[in-house]
C-alpha cells in the first residue's frame, strides 16, 4: 500500500517509472531522473541509512522536481515526519501497518504545531 504523507490516506499511485537506490551519489540523479520525470521511488535497503533522505532533498531543492517522491523498503512509521520534510509525498507500507503509520503523522503534526504555538506565543 502507499500512504499519502500529507494527508494520511492511502494513495492509489501506480508504481514511479524510475526507482533508484539509496546509496546513488546526489551528483549521480541528474543522470538517473530525467527532466519531465513524474515519480521517483527511493528504495531504502535499512531504515538506518539516510542517504535515502538526502536524495530526496536534492531532487526538490536542487533539481526543483515537483512530482511524486515515493520512499520505499525498510521505513518504519517513526520516520513519517522527517520523510515528508525531506520532500516525499509518499511512502509504501507494509499490509497492517496503516494504523501505526496515521498515528505516527498527526503526532508529529501536534509536536511540529506546538513549536508554532510558541513562536507565535512569543510574538503576541
Amino acid at each position: 500500500s502507499i500512504l499519502d504523507l500529507n494527508s494520511a490516506g492511502l494513495a492509489g499511485l501506480p508504481r514511479p517509472e524510475t526507482e533508484i537506490a539509496a546509496d546513488v551519489p546526489p551528483a549521480g540523479l541528474a543522470r538517473l531522473v530525467p527532466a519531465g520525470t513524474s515519480a521517483v521511488a527511493i528504495r531504502f535497503a535499512r531504515f538506518s541509512d539516510g542517504r535515502g533522505f538526502t536524495l530526496a532533498r536534492h531532487l526538490r531543492e536542487a533539481m526543483g522536481h515537483s512530482g511524486v517522491v515515493l520512499g520505499c523498503g525498510h521505513l518504519i512509521p517513526d520516520q513519517a515526519d522527517y520523510l515528508r520534510r525531506c520532500g516525499f509525498s509518499h511512502v509504501e507500507i507494509a499490509p497492517g501497518t496503516l494504523a501505526q503509520w496515521q498515528r505516527s503523522l498527526p503526532l508529529q503534526q501536534i509536536l511540529s504545531g506546538g513549536r508554532a504555538r510558541d513562536r507565535n506565543m512569543a510574538t503576541s
